[in-house]
């Protein structure tokens, strides 16, 4: 299930949402102030070197880390 990050247009709040299929829409709502005026914010997917010699996956998103 992927995981996609809002940010709310009235209070300005960021959270993720997991959504089970994309073929069903539904209305996304703000845990903080239950408006539907929301869009997707842009996140960072990275992959890098780990320490063991093999490659591991971060995300970073719109907020601090």
């Amino acid at each position: 299930m992927p995981i996609y990050e809002y940010q709310c247009d009235e209070c300005g709040e960021k959270f993720e949402l997991f959504v089970r299929s994309t073929s069903t829409q539904e209305e996304i709502v703000c845990a903080k102030c239950g408006s539907t005026k929301v869009h997707k914010a842009i996140s960072l997917f990275g992959v890098g070197a780990n320490p063991s010699g093999g490659l591991s996956a971060t995300s970073c998103g719109p907020g601090p880390v």
